[in-house]
């Protein structure tokens, strides 16, 4: 995969840069910055961007407006086609709830993450604005909303347009009429219709937002801001992986800083100057999540951990073979080839599949399936003994017998091994946390694994476990199911950050 750095050429840092596509129509038209923290000038400034004849920047987006929606402006705009494909009667807005609407349902927001609570349901937008969805209310965090907080502003209009469309088959052939709180005038309502276990998640899936999940014991799965950052930068180098890169500007987040006051630069350090300036300006956060959006990050990260898996298993058995060490020191283990190395890195880089699978979702499920499925050929494929043959001489690294160096029986195990019923085995259980629809086309390799661990005699627990999941991914694959991505295949999530790995398999 290439990076995407050509798109940097787009990146800017500085203090006023547009928030919102409303907003980068403003600056580019007026030829000034237009300070996003005056409610007064962002209410007329919208207004005129939503109603008057210079509206045409936000429709470029899409390849300029349609006569439909031509023929809507010039009759008054009685009724609006969104973004979503709905169409939206506005005869029951006013003055002031008329321009929020037309601004959220002609603009294109980012959605950060969702959730639901006990009190409704969460949406936190890229740009900082937080729309939150109750049974009593909908609000946001907006400086719009503040100024006017019984109007709905352009963040809950779209919000509300985006989960209306999720219920709709057809978007396309939907109208609804809009009032003045942003929701659509239907039944059942929208907090009504999410209220089912697994629809938020639903929702999401389809509307490509992250949505946090509780593990069962209080913990929320997703990316925090600082994490979010050091995924972003980490996608620009090519064999560091996030949570290995520059330790040592994390530590700096706990301290207080303001982007104005050139607190954030650091001299000669232009990675550690973009993280602070990043972590304390929205704007900078904003403008590299653009660039290196959550799709791609997640596309980078799980190539970059098939990479290292693979070299390391090269590295490995060319070491067996002649006795030759890497020299490359950022080489998985740093150089360091031996068997117990290469059975903790391989079960650390399953354990952070599996974690991000749960913190990147529902982006990356198809890479992630790619590295574990190859690290899982690669490991049934080596049921023998690594210094086998070899040409240096080597009888044993340490003193032990040829299981004990045996990748195989090390990581998959053996017949004669009595796996506990709620123990976790190598792959299979990061498996299980993907969708079936991401599986579905490397159903035909995991028959061959089975099958060649069958040969191998694999513990029976291994066997039943990996045999069960087949059948599932087929039968969801044959329905036409690909809903499972929000909950997986598997049962009871792990703890969150959990980068450890399966403990090596006893004899």
């Amino acid at each position: 995969m290439s990076a995407p750095t050509r798109q940097l050429n787009r990146l800017s840092i500085g203090q006023n840069m547009p928030e919102t596509r409303a907003q980068s129509t403003r600056t580019t038209r007026t030829g000034r910055e237009d300070p996003s923290d005056d409610d007064e000038s962002d209410r007329e400034n919208d207004s005129s961007s939503a109603t008057g004849s210079e509206s045409g920047s936000d429709d470029d987006d899409d390849g300029g407006s349609s006569d439909e929606e031509q023929e809507q402006e010039s009759s008054g705009r009685s009724t609006f086609r969104a973004r979503s494909g709905i169409t939206y009667d506005l005869s029951s807005l006013d003055a002031e709830s008329g321009p929020n609407a037309l601004v959220g349902l002609k603009s294109q927001f980012d959605v950060v993450n969702c959730r639901g609570s006990d009190h409704g349901y969460d949406f936190q937008l890229l740009d900082r604005a937080h729309v939150h969805v109750g049974s009593d209310s909908t609000t946001c965090t907006c400086s719009t909303f503040k100024a006017r907080p019984q109007v709905a502003c352009q963040h809950i209009f779209w919000v509300l347009d985006q989960l209306h469309s999720h219920f709709h088959p057809n978007p396309s052939a939907a109208r609804a009429v809009l009032s003045r709180d942003g929701r659509p005038q239907v039944r059942p309502r929208i907090e009504e219709l999410l209220k089912e276990d697994g629809t938020l998640e639903e929702a999401a899936e389809k509307l490509n937002w992250q949505c946090l999940r509780d593990d069962g014991d209080g913990k929320l799965y997703g990316m925090t801001r600082t994490e979010k950052v050091r995924d972003v930068l980490s996608a620009f180098t090519p064999k560091v992986l996030p949570e290995d890169f520059r330790q040592d500007l994390v530590e700096t987040v706990l301290q207080k800083r303001t982007a104005t006051a050139g607190e954030c630069v650091v001299q000669g350090d232009f990675e550690a100057t973009m993280f602070r300036l990043a972590i304390y300006d929205d704007s900078v956060f904003s403008s590299l999540c653009k660039v290196m959006p959550s799709g791609a990050c997640s596309a980078i990260y799980f190539d970059k951990i098939q990479v290292q898996s693979r070299r390391l298993l090269s590295d490995f058995d060319r070491y067996c073979a002649t006795g030759e060490r890497p020299t490359d020191p950022s080489s998985p283990g740093g150089g360091i080839i031996e068997v117990d190395e290469v059975v903790d890195h391989l079960c650390t880089a399953v354990s952070r599949i599996k974690t991000n699978i749960l913190a990147r979702a529902p982006h990356g499920s198809e890479g992630a399936a790619n590295a574990l499925v190859w690290i899982l050929e690669s490991i049934a494929s080596r049921n023998k003994d690594p210094l086998d043959g070899n040409n240096w001489g080597r009888s044993s690294f340490q003193g032990e017998d040829e299981d004990q160096r045996n990748l195989y029986h090390l990581l998959i195990g053996s017949e004669d091994m009595d796996l506990k019923p709620d123990e976790e085995l190598f792959v299979l259980s990061a498996l299980e946390s993907l969708p079936a629809s991401s599986l579905y086309p490397r159903v035909q390799e995991l028959r061959n694994i089975l099958r060649k661990i069958e040969v191998n005699r694999a513990p029976r627990a291994y066997l039943l476990k990996l045999g069960k999941l087949i059948r599932a991914v087929e039968s969801a694959g044959a329905a036409g199911a690909g809903s499972s991505a929000a909950t997986g295949l598997g049962q009871k999530r792990p703890a969150a950050g959990n980068s450890g790995g399966y403990s090596k398999r006893s004899r």
